[in-house]
């Protein structure tokens, strides 16, 4: 395994290699120094406030911010949410009584909280209901040049923040970033550096595919993700019209303008609807339930940083399966279960009886257990020839993906942000803005990861993967 990781780590620095020549050819980079002094951040009290402490995967990583901070961890943490007793019981339970709460149950409080951090991480969904204390916090973080990020997978709400917060991010020097849980990091971190992989392989070359696939995982639901899907199906059809685009993040501010190209949106590929054979993973695949956000974060970082893929680059997703027929009965399941589930009076059964109600989840020893493993392969051209295909994999290990796996992955994006050293090593488009996890945190997480026990993430040529299904 010490091996596999050296690999990984070896690749890594040869696309940090191709990312630096890229961004000094741009030369249209902010510096780290002057990020830095344009978000004043001397004085603040705390490194991190874990906004929604409270909730499931909150605590999970008050839990993790914990665990931190017993191994010599010395970022400032702080805890707060809509109901303070409820965050001092987690605090007291999870966070052994070592990290501060502050309040959070006003407009006034949330204020002078986000002043008073450096980076604000919330875990407070559904993101995107009808109460609009999650947008305002991201609102407030911006006006007080306070980096936010938040592991939503509501693509409408990641876009009202986009609407909401890019052109204040930017002047105030700071960062908005969400979907930094399972949706979508091992994703999009997952194409960007396999696309940079790709770059760097051969002098020329360009990415024009990658294709993201879901393999073996361990893993369970939460009643906060069932919720949140509710509530999106709960929206008038104006206020979630245009979704099914995959520019819908792409085109809001700070990514392509108003007209995204035409060309770039005819080349994207529509979601995978069936079975089929894959021959990059020589696997059945059925569509994948995450492509909905995923894709959309990922053609984002992509109309940010364009360079880094290639005029040519589209991106597909799918969900890798042992056999045919576990692909023909999934495919089959997941239909069944969407009709079902938009189905107002079905929805509303389902939730009396067989699904987790809000916030419930996964057993500790599911959350303890679990893992999975994501794969994206990259393909390019160099003069009009194919070159070598890559593959990035991202693995949760002794973590189930979508809580214990989000909650740790998501703090350490916070981390990026949060230590002064790491947050002085990031490169920014505009020097702010509402990012995505790969454009915002890019190598400095994949370090991170590959420091961490729950994580590994590694990137080498496609002949060599193996893929675990």
């Amino acid at each position: 395994m010490a091996s596999y990781r050296a690999r990984g780590r070896h690749t890594g620095a040869r696309a940090s290699g191709a990312r630096a020549r890229m961004d000094r050819e741009r030369g249209a980079r902010v510096d780290a120094g002057e990020k830095t002094r344009r978000a004043t951040r001397e004085g603040r009290t705390y490194d991190v406030v874990i906004y929604g402490a409270s909730g499931f995967t909150g605590a999970l990583a008050v839990r993790y911010a914990r665990a931190r901070r017993a191994r010599g961890g010395a970022e400032r943490v702080a805890l707060a949410g809509r109901n303070s007793a409820r965050v001092r019981a987690v605090a007291a339970r999870e966070g052994g009584g070592v990290f501060d709460v502050v309040d959070a149950s006003t407009a006034a409080a949330r204020e002078a909280m986000c002043a008073s951090a450096s980076c604000v991480l919330s875990f407070a969904g559904p993101f995107d209901a009808d109460d609009e204390t999650p947008l305002r916090l991201a609102e407030a973080c911006a006006r007080n040049g306070t980096d936010y990020c938040d592991i939503t997978g509501e693509a409408r709400f990641a876009r009202r923040v986009a609407e909401a917060c890019h052109e204040t991010c930017v002047a105030n020097g700071c960062v908005s970033v969400s979907c930094c849980g399972y949706d979508s990091v091992p994703w999009d971190l997952g194409a960007s550096q396999a696309a940079a992989a790709v770059r760097a392989s051969v002098r020329g070359a360009t990415c024009t595919l990658a294709s993201g696939h879901a393999g073996r995982a361990r893993g369970g639901v939460s009643g906060g993700t069932i919720a949140s899907a509710a509530n999106l199906l709960s929206k008038p059809k104006k206020e979630t019209r245009g979704m099914g685009n995959p520019h819908y993040l792409a085109n809001a501010p700070g990514g392509w303008p108003a007209r995204p190209d035409v060309e770039a949106l005819k080349r994207w590929p529509s979601p995978q609807s069936t079975y089929k054979y894959d021959e990059d993973t020589k696997s059945w695949t059925m569509p994948s339930i995450m492509a909905g956000i995923n894709t959309k974060v990922v053609a984002r970082s992509y109309s940010l940083d364009p360079e880094r893929y290639g005029e040519k680059f589209v991106y597909d997703e799918s969900d890798l399966c042992k056999s045919k027929r576990h692909a023909i009965l999934g495919t089959a399941g997941l239909g069944l279960f969407g009709v079902a589930f938009v189905t107002a009076p079905l929805r509303w059964l389902m939730r009396k009886t067989i699904l987790p109600k809000q916030g419930d989840g996964p057993s500790e020893e599911l959350r303890e257990n679990g893992y999975s493993h994501v794969y994206v392969v990259a393909k390019g051209e160099a003069n009009g020839k194919p070159v070598e295909p890559w593959c990035a994999e991202f693995e949760f290990k002794n973590a189930d993906p979508g809580y214990k796996g989000t909650a740790a992955l998501a703090y350490e994006v916070a981390l990026c942000f949060a230590i002064p050293s790491e947050r002085a090593r990031l490169n920014w488009p505009e020097g702010g803005g509402c990012l995505t996890p790969s454009v915002a945190c890019g190598d400095v997480l994949v370090e991170r990861l590959q420091k961490s026990e729950n994580f590994n993430f590694r990137v080498k040529p496609l002949k060599d993967t193996i893929f675990l299904v």
